[in-house]
């Protein structure tokens, strides 16, 4: 049996708390309920334009299968392909553009940077975007790694050289003083 102790870190600083696992897995979570309902309206924005009698089953980026009224070849390819990288578009453009949160991410306070740059690039982005599919491989095996990993690096942080830390209350004008929070040192070694 595996004895594990609860970690007892500290601030002192200016160092970064690095994201828990519990709120990794919330905003994951609440970011799939987004790509959910981007789903839903693509379905709705085709079925504008008579497309509809949908069966749609995504498995994978590389398994999308698609039937529906319209059996042009090259629409049910680009609806294969659409859906297929949707998840992989979001993750992407959500990350690169509000630098390192996705809408879970934000509500939740965590924020992924850059291990070795200022900011997320478009290809960090995508490479961690794509990283998610091979987390998942092995019934999840790859974000299961964060638990004991010293950094709370899943697989795709380690494809995309990231970690995801806790973002700071805003201090408000007073001067109260707050108790020192929880954190992680980082070691890049």
């Amino acid at each position: 049996m595996m004895k594990y102790t609860r970690r007892n870190e500290r601030s002192l600083g200016r160092e970064v708390t690095l994201a828990s696992i519990k709120r990794r897995l919330a905003a994951f979570l609440i970011d799939w309920v987004f790509i959910i309902v981007l789903y839903f309206i693509v379905l709705f924005i085709f079925s504008l334009f008579s497309v509809n009698d949908w069966k749609i089953n995504v498995v994978s980026i590389f398994e999308v299968d698609v039937e529906t009224n319209i059996h042009s070849s090259w629409f049910v390819f680009f609806l294969k392909l659409l859906f297929g990288l949707l998840p992989v578009l979001y993750f992407t453009f959500c990350l690169y553009f509000s630098k390192g949160r996705t809408p879970g991410k934000y509500f939740l306070r965590i924020k992924v940077v850059s291990l070795f740059h200022d900011h997320l690039g478009l290809w960090h982005c995508f490479e961690r975007s794509l990283g998610y599919f091979t987390s998942a491989l092995e019934s999840g095996f790859g974000f299961i790694q964060a638990i004991w990993n010293s950094n709370r690096m899943a697989l795709h942080d380690k494809i995309g050289e990231t970690i995801v830390i806790r973002v700071p209350l805003k201090k408000s004008g007073s001067a109260k003083l707050h108790k020192t929070r929880r954190t992680k040192r980082i070691s890049l070694v």
